[in-house]
């Protein structure tokens, strides 16, 4: 059956309207799409969570000849939000120069980045993140990040920077936390041969324990710190400072495997003081630690307690 005159027509005037279409309408749509600014078509796919792509419009703005500072700002923003600090840095670097005021954003930004890299066990990119922060701001608190950093510099052997961290953590820390940062503080100082300062910071947190436990490790700490500053003491001819320092150790009562030899350096002070009585009493010590068991040490405090009975 033909179809009717008008249905045919009607057909006739679409097939031409759509022809006039994709000959002036369609590139007219298009010309308007390629009109519309870079970063506007950035800020489109921003939104739709197509940051990457976003970026490349952002980028595209710049090479364009862009001298907004909006796009400069994007361009940081958008290598943060992806996770690529060196960029962003060097992108902020940039924005800064022009506008310094915006010095926060880029702050923001880095502790943001800082932040997802706690979040997945990431210490070294948290030292990333926030040291970039600190770079523009020193002063900036640090809060959950400052006790991280520290154990972080730490094992990686940054003394200097693990003190650092550590001394900043104490401003914020809960008082809970604090004794384990004495600890901390006294074990890096200890490891940097520098006894004296450790031992301060052993004894304040064995004195802000909240448990035995680890108030009996900062003790054992401190016992085996006063142990090296009576050595030390001993080599440099100071006799009162070595002998004060045992004592220490000797009231104390640990480490208990360098107890006897403490008895014996203290019996070897007193001798040299001419305090025979009490150095007598120290060789005696000697020998009840060790009973069962012989060895140098026990034959030397046998002979220092002849020479001080008998004159031998």
């Amino acid at each position: 059956m033909a179809a009717p005159v008008g249905s045919l027509r009607r057909a006739g005037w679409l097939r031409v309207a759509w022809r006039v279409a994709c000959v002036v309408v369609l590139p007219a749509l298009l010309a308007c799409d390629e009109q519309e600014p870079a970063v506007a078509r950035g800020d489109r796919l921003w939104a739709d969570s197509s940051y990457e792509n976003a970026l490349a419009e952002y980028r595209l703005a710049l090479l364009q000849g862009s001298r907004d500072d909006a796009a400069y700002l994007r361009v940081a923003h958008a290598y943060a939000q992806l996770g690529k600090l060196e960029e962003a840095v060097e992108s902020y670097r940039t924005v800064l120069d022009r506008s310094p005021e915006l010095a926060d954003q880029a702050v923001f930004d880095y502790l943001a980045l800082a932040r997802r890299a706690l979040a997945r066990g990431d210490r070294h990119g948290v030292a990333r993140g926030v040291e970039a922060a600190l770079a523009l701001q020193p002063a900036l608190p640090l809060g959950e990040f400052a006790p991280v950093l520290a154990r972080y510099y730490s094992e990686v052997g940054d003394p200097e920077r693990a003190l650092l961290f550590y001394q900043r953590a104490l401003t914020t820390a809960a008082p809970e936390a604090v004794p384990g940062i004495f600890f901390q503080l006294g074990s890096v100082h200890a490891g940097r041969g520098n006894c004296r300062e450790a031992l301060g910071f052993f004894a304040a947190a064995r004195d802000r324990a909240v448990d035995k436990a680890r108030a009996d490790e900062a003790k054992w700490r401190m016992g085996e710190c006063a142990f090296e500053l009576a050595r030390r003491a001993r080599q440099e001819g100071q006799i009162t400072e070595a002998l004060a320092q045992l004592e220490l150790v000797l009231e104390l009562g640990t480490p208990a495997n360098l107890l006897d030899q403490a008895w014996f350096e203290r019996g070897e002070v007193l001798f040299a003081l001419g305090r025979f009585e009490q150095a007598l009493e120290s060789y005696r010590r000697v020998l009840e630690l060790n009973r069962s068991r012989g060895g140098a040490l026990v034959d030397r405090a046998r002979e220092r307690i002849d020479q001080i009975r008998f004159g031998t």
